[in-house]
């Protein structure tokens, strides 16, 4: 025989017990205690849905197991979703929040947690716990972590202190009547599994002779003569069918009868005839059913009423389990023993195995382990008659170390030097338990060890970046201990940055799957988190740059589908002025877009073979007639000017486009202003004709007229709605909307004076004699500024925003543009000398040069009016157009408004004599 150190070699210690004891039901559910062995305690409360509702849910789960034995599946399918919805409830409900960090923080801190079931209530002790899923790690517990189920009995036995070998009786038992089974596959595996062991005679195995009830008894009954056994067995490992008996509500092992046929052990049979052999401290029952238990009866299980009449552990069948896992759970199990892993850790890895071994079957979760002991060691080791603990080669207690070791714990203790201190303590309670206050020490000294471990761990975590780790290690911290160290606010950080991680998964996600306006908005909300680190992600920027580049697309498919429908129902009821506007911010946007070409040019004509009646006195006078010279212009017009000499006009026009063209569209200079997506809002000459001023963006630019270059560039610091250069061009007026207006010099960009209003100023103009400036906009006031103090001189407040103003030649007089109002108004007083009229807001405003007329674009007209009567003398029709400008020696009139340009010949409008 080979020497007894052979058996005795350090078993692997599980550190933490996670104990989760379930009372009876009270009125608000089942109260649990949730306990370690440290002496730290929790208490919850486990609510599950009504009893028929789970009873359904766990009565699908037999199906699911066996159907998942016979295939091969690489991810979860639609037979394992009743199994992960009975444990998902099952984990959510009884270990969520303080369960669920209880475990996480034992998990942590220990080697190795055994979670340890304590079921009173007969209706959840049935319950399919070994299923257990944890949602958030996306796994079953029981895979990761031992899980015994401990009967509610009297105390926990002591390890049985044997002598090599192990003693291992196996019986098969495969009744002529029952199922065939590959037996003697089976016991190959298991002798197998032990064969090393039995070579070095640290393992026996042997067989009972036959399988009847008879034969077992005979195997493990007393001998009269001596009082004693025949043979001394620490393991029963069954091999055969089980199942359970609804009518006597107890399990069953299928064992051969006498005469042929099968003979149904009882639970409480099977548990009579092993009883008073004490040796006996392990069943392996691999057979099916063996780990089902009655509804009101727990113990009515075979492993129930092993456990009730002593047995120390019983591994069981709570299925039905096909011959392929039974074997490899088989062979796993024993060889886990083998290594002197405790029992509980060994099933653990039985599981693994099984899981390894097929993956996608659920048979994994059919065996379950009962058990007494309180470390998962059932066998321990004699101590020799020397006093020598065979396990590590110490001796037993010896008191008179303990003081040294005492001291040098508590030492370790005060330099926080929590492992030796924990080595020390450990190694004094050990031996005797009682020794001073060592018990207390070491609970304590544990407790700061699995701190300062989880802390380290939060901490690799966090530099690593791995955030969801670093939170759930800093989370069983600030748990355990809320103010340790700096670990809150780690935590605190480590949840910042896991959800601004979350939120960039989640933008790459949307943006994968073309959610563009999702992308938006969880990029904003990354934005108000991280502000600096958004703005250097150029990998971000470039999807956002995309979503707003396809949303911007979806908004103009939508909006070009829209105005065409509505010009076609426009066309139908005879509205050709509208109809012509809707075409116009079509071809703005899309000049080829489907046939509004051939649509625009037929109206057109349409609108100008109408024939104009006679001059009216009256506020409808008729359309005059007269010649118009008109071309397209690249993107929708914004705004217009004429140069001095008039032999150039400047048009402002939507995306960031401003042109310089003489008055039949030719000869064009084209100027970039800003972005694709910027609008230039307005745009000026200055007096010398050689440069314009245009507005876009936040911005004011001056450009050489000839050329296109750009010569000089003002931030005004908001939105721009409107440029003037003074009479003498040494200043630059811009109007904002920040509620300013700023005035700048042209040659240096210096920022000279600077007026409030109190809304967005839309509209600026410069008194001839470049003294003073009128300004107005959304706060419906029109006010005129002395230049060189900055003081307002007149303040005049209309019914409505205010889109224009200008100054008479003269400087006397001022012409204002409102809603459905022109007014022609004194300068100094403010006093309305003539009000014209329009159906709708007046949108763009121009004084002739010697102030005799006044020109206008609303209610999807251009008009002309007398300043001094408010007599109409022209109108054409021009659907929402916004620019228009008098040449500077009164002959012609431009106008604009979708994509056209029009230059009239006025000289007909003088009044006949």
């Amino acid at each position: 025989m080979a020497a007894a150190g052979c058996f005795r070699a350090r078993v692997t210690v599980v550190d933490v017990d996670f104990r989760v004891e379930i009372g009876p039901a009270g009125t608000d559910g089942y109260p649990v205690i949730f306990r370690t062995t440290d002496g730290e305690e929790a208490s919850g409360t486990l609510r599950l849905p009504p009893p028929e509702e789970v009873a359904v849910q766990a009565a699908r789960i037999p199906d699911a197991v066996r159907g998942s034995s016979a295939r091969v599946r690489r991810a979860a399918v639609e037979g394992e979703a009743p199994v992960r919805d009975l444990g998902r409830l099952l984990f959510d409900a009884l270990l969520k929040n303080t369960g669920a960090n209880r475990l996480l923080t034992d998990r942590s801190r220990a080697a190795q947690v055994r979670m340890v079931l304590q079921v009173e209530p007969p209706e959840l002790a049935r319950l399919p716990w070994e299923f257990m899923y944890d949602t958030d790690e996306e796994m079953y517990v029981c895979l990761g972590v031992p899980l015994v189920r401990q009967p509610q009995l009297a105390r926990p036995m002591e390890p049985l202190g044997i002598t090599p070998p192990l003693r291992v009786l196996g019986m098969v038992a495969v009744p002529d009547d029952q199922e065939s089974l590959a037996v003697h596959v089976e016991q190959h595996r298991l002798q197998e599994a032990l064969a090393d062991l039995e070579e070095n005679e640290t393992v026996s195995l042997h067989w009972v002779r036959g399988q009847t009830w008879r034969e077992l008894r005979d195997a493990v009954r007393r001998d009269a003569r001596t009082g004693t056994r025949r043979d001394e067995w620490h393991v029963l490992h069954f091999i055969g069918h089980g199942g359970y008996d609804a009518r006597a509500e107890e399990g069953t092992l299928a064992l051969a009868g006498e005469r042929g046929g099968t003979y149904w052990l009882g639970a409480g049979n099977l548990a009579l005839l092993l009883a008073g052999h004490p040796a006996l401290r392990l069943a392996v029952l691999n057979a099916c059913e063996t780990g089902r238990a009655g509804g009101l009866n727990p113990f009515s299980s075979v492993a129930g009423a092993l456990m009730r009449k002593g047995m120390p552990a019983v591994l069981a069948m709570q299925y039905e389990v096909s011959e392929d896992a039974a074997m490899e759970c088989t062979h796993a199990f024993y060889s886990a023993l083998a290594r002197k892993v405790p029992i509980d850790v060994a099933v653990m890895e039985a599981r693994q195995a099984i899981t390894l071994a097929h993956p996608g079957t659920l048979e994994w979760g059919t065996p379950v382990l009962y058990m007494r002991s309180l470390d998962g060691r059932i066998f321990g080791n004699p101590v020799s008659e020397t006093g020598e603990d065979t396990r590590v080669g110490r001796k037993s207690a010896d008191p008179t170390g303990f003081p040294e070791l005492y001291t040098d714990g508590r030492a370790a203790a005060f330099i926080e030097d929590w492992d030796a201190a924990v080595d020390a303590f450990r190694a004094i309670v050990a031996r005797d338990p009682d020794y001073r206050d060592a018990r207390t020490w070491l609970g304590r000294a544990r407790h700061q060890q699995r701190l300062a471990a989880l802390y380290a761990a939060g901490a690799a975590s966090a530099t690593a970046r791995d955030w969801d780790q670093a939170v759930k290690h800093l989370e069983a911290v600030v748990t355990a201990e809320a103010g340790y160290r700096d670990a809150a606010a780690l935590l605190e950080r480590a949840r910042e940055e896991r959800t601004r991680a979350e939120l960039r998964e989640v933008i790459r996600d949307l943006y994968e799957r073309g959610q563009w306006q999702a992308v938006l908005v969880a990029a904003e909300r990354l934005r108000e988190r991280d502000p600096e680190g958004t703005a250097a992600d150029p990998e971000r920027e470039t999807m956002l740059g995309t979503a707003r580049a396809e949303l911007e697309k979806a908004a103009r498919d939508e909006r070009l589908s829209r105005h065409y429908s509505e010009a076609l129902d426009h066309i139908e009821d005879g509205d050709w002025a509208r109809a012509l506007a809707s075409l116009g911010e079509i071809q703005a946007v899309a000049p080829d877009y489907r046939d509004t070409g051939r649509l625009v040019e037929r109206l057109w004509n349409e609108v100008n073979a109408t024939k104009p009646v006679t001059e009216s006195t009256g506020p409808q006078a008729a359309e005059r007639p007269a010649r118009c010279h008109r071309f397209v212009v690249p993107h929708r017009v914004t705004a217009l000017a004429f140069s001095a000499g008039g032999d150039r006009l400047a048009v402002a026009l939507t995306m960031r486009t401003a042109l310089v063209t003489d008055p039949s569209g030719e000869d064009r200079v084209r100027m970039r202003h800003g972005g694709l997506y910027t609008g230039v809002r307005h745009v000026c000459f200055h007096p010398d004709g050689r440069r314009i001023a245009t507005a876009g963006g936040a911005t004011a630019r001056v450009w050489d007229a000839r050329t296109g270059s750009q010569l000089r560039e003002v931030d005004h610091g908001a939105a721009v709605y409107a440029v003037a250069f003074s009479p003498d061009g040494s200043h630059l007026a811009t109007a904002g909307h920040d509620a300013h207006v700023r005035i700048w010099d042209v040659e240096t960009g210096a920022e000279l004076v600077r007026l409030r209003h109190t809304a967005s100023v839309r509209c600026i103009a410069f008194s001839s004699d470049g003294l003073r400036l009128a300004s107005s906009g959304a706060d419906r006031i029109v006010r005129v500024w002395d230049i060189e103090t900055g003081t307002r001189i007149l303040k005049l407040e209309l019914d409505g925003s205010v889109s224009a103003v200008a100054f008479t030649s003269d400087g006397h007089r001022l012409a204002v543009g409102g809603y459905r109002t022109a007014s022609i108004r004194d300068a100094v007083s403010g006093a309305s000398l003539v009000e014209v009229n329009h159906k709708g807001e007046v949108r763009g405003l121009a004084l002739s040069p010697d102030d005799g007329y006044v020109a206008t674009i609303g209610d999807c007209m251009a008009r002309v009016w007398e300043t001094d009567t408010g007599r109409e003398v022209f109108h054409h029709a021009h659907y929402k157009g916004r620019g228009i400008a008098f040449s500077h020696d009164g002959s012609r009139l431009a106008t604009g408004n979708d994509r056209w340009v029009r230059v009239y010949a006025l000289e007909e409008l003088r009044p006949h004599d």
